[in-house]
């Protein structure tokens, strides 16, 4: 099984926010080679942004690598540019959470997991809180 994360999950971690408990779970069974993770560029760009806003270089490095090491990290490349475009036009979000949305999709993944569900009902992949995957998945 094969899942894409967005931003959205590695936030609530570095947060310690409500329910960052199953995304710490959907990390470890990635992180174990239980499931097979995705995540887009854009993802890991949005995430190192909240670290270099605090000056934690140190813990952006770590987890760039961490990522680079257990994710399929999905670059930006005309496919996806396309999809992008077309979901930004049909859903009128936010052009980030398009390119995330199409590089998911372009991922062959099962599942995008993400809390912001209702924006995404209608895509071409499962949408799925990270609460409902690990209730469902893990």
């Amino acid at each position: 099984m094969k899942v894409c994360l967005d931003t959205n999950v590695f936030i609530a971690i570095k947060n310690k926010e409500e329910d960052f408990g199953f995304c710490t779970k959907i990390l470890d069974a990635i992180e174990e080679k239980h499931i097979e993770g995705s995540v887009s560029t854009i993802v890991l760009t949005e995430v190192l942004v909240g670290f270099y806003m605090k000056n934690e270089n140190t813990e952006a490095d770590r987890f760039l690598n961490s990522a680079i090491l257990n994710f399929d990290v999905i670059p930006v490349n005309i496919d996806i540019t396309k999809k992008a475009a077309q979901i930004r036009a049909q859903y009128r979000i936010k052009l980030p959470d398009a390119m995330i949305t199409a590089s998911s999709i372009n991922s062959n993944s099962d599942y995008f997991i993400t809390f912001n569900k209702t924006m995404l009902k209608k895509l071409e992949i499962q949408v799925l809180s990270p609460i409902e995957f690990v209730k469902n998945h893990l």
